[in-house]
């Protein structure tokens, strides 16, 4: 025991154990940071996803509300304007692609047609 007490003593050691020491909480410092981050990134996007959806669905109801007749392109325009009014913070962040919005819009058209039953050509 006394050896292990005088080799614990040791400057050089100690220098090498309390460098050790600082790397591997460095390596868990930053392995829960990253884990951290992963989870609320997800949240985040997630939130913004469901704001995004319901923004357009509104849009597309109040768009039919003031007349179905107005045509799918037109009931579409109106619902990507509103959600663009609505979150632009949500459309910044997930940064959809070209026609993402639009194939969006169009679900939420069909089944809104679908619940007052009116068929819509795919």
């Amino acid at each position: 025991m006394e050896w292990l007490t005088s080799l614990l003593a040791m400057p050089e050691l100690q220098t090498a154990l309390i460098s050790l020491f600082g790397i591997l909480l460095t390596i868990i410092i930053n392995r829960a940071a990253g884990a951290f981050q992963a989870a609320t990134g997800i949240a985040f996007e997630e939130k913004h996803r469901r704001a995004l959806h319901s923004a357009i669905q509104s849009g597309v109801e109040a768009a039919l509300a003031e007349g179905p007749e107005a045509g799918l392109d037109m009931i579409k325009a109106h619902a990507i304007y509103h959600a663009q009014q609505s979150v632009p913070d949500a459309i910044e962040a997930l940064v959809p692609g070209d026609g993402v919005l639009d194939r969006i819009a169009v679900r939420y058209y069909r089944e809104a047609m679908a619940r007052v039953g009116v068929a819509v050509p795919a």
